[in-house]
């Protein structure tokens, strides 16, 4: 019987996350970030669905043959989570497996879905390097880390997107600044770019970067990505860049970091508006 996890009890996976590559079910799972754990046992959990919520999709981790998600997930999903999803205007499911093997099950358990597929890029400070791409950034921007009076309401024009990034990510402006570090590319009193830590299990801190659209173009991101960077060499971090393999500008601002591809995952999906109307 599929069951979900308190948050105080999310310790009761971290032997099935700890081994994981992606740093999303780690950050989940230590309470770094928030997100929801389903099980298939309460108390000795073999495998686990986790909701992202900073990503809005989930991972399953642990035992593949798990007789519980076997024989469960898919009820489960439809009487309970996909209803839920509904009611957050979320219309389809994404899942990532922990494996091979778990994209094989995924297939089984969902096979009546019109499930589609794809994989993901993870780029890593592999190469003790910056190459130019980085160095061309003008030095006339402003570039300035993220801290408490930074991310005061006021201190930009548009400090709503900025607040809405972090909390998108995480349960308060306080538990990024504990956690997390970032940079902003100002320029007239507006944020113009944005590179700061999404997720963070031990010393990797995913980036998660976006630039305002009247500044796209402009080295913003480029400015605000290469302080990130520097800050996690100087204080032994490992930066994590999760991009698509068709976002060829994220690939590139990736690379002009001095990041190299890490590894790749797949990733499932499938919609439910489809779905509601074939069943």
């Amino acid at each position: 019987m599929i069951s979900e996890l308190k948050p105080q009890d999310f310790k009761k996976i971290k032997h099935l996350t700890d081994p994981c590559n992606n740093i999303e079910v780690r950050a989940v799972a230590e309470g770094i970030n928030p997100g929801r754990v389903y099980t298939d046992h309460p108390d000795e959990p073999e495998a686990a669905l986790i909701w992202i919520q900073g990503q809005s999709d989930f991972q399953i981790v642990g035992n593949p043959r798990s007789q519980g998600f076997l024989q469960g997930l898919d009820s489960y999903m439809r009487t309970t989570l996909e209803p839920e999803l509904i009611q957050q205007n979320i219309h389809g499911v994404e899942i990532v497996p922990e494996n091979r093997e778990w994209g094989e099950t995924i297939r089984e358990i969902f096979h009546p879905r019109h499930l589609s597929h794809d994989i993901q890029h993870v780029f890593g400070l592999i190469e003790d390097n910056v190459p130019p791409a980085l160095e061309r950034v003008p030095s006339s921007l402003t570039i300035t880390r993220m801290d408490k009076e930074i991310l005061r309401p006021g201190r930009y024009k548009n400090h709503t997107f900025l607040e809405q990034k972090i909390l998108h990510y995480w349960n308060s402006v306080e538990e990024f600044l504990q956690h997390g570090i970032g940079y902003i590319a100002e320029c007239n009193d507006k944020v113009a770019s944005v590179c700061f830590s999404g997720f963070v299990a031990g010393s990797t801190h995913a980036a998660d970067v976006e630039t305002v659209e009247e500044f796209r173009g402009q080295y913003y991101a480029a400015g605000a990505v290469k302080a990130f960077i520097k800050e996690c060499g100087q204080h032994n971090l490992q930066p994590y860049w999760d991009c698509s393999p068709d976002n060829m500008g994220s690939i590139r601002l990736a690379k002009g970091a001095g990041l190299s591809l890490d590894f790749s995952y797949p990733i499932f999906w499938y919609n439910l508006t489809q779905d509601k109307e074939d069943f």
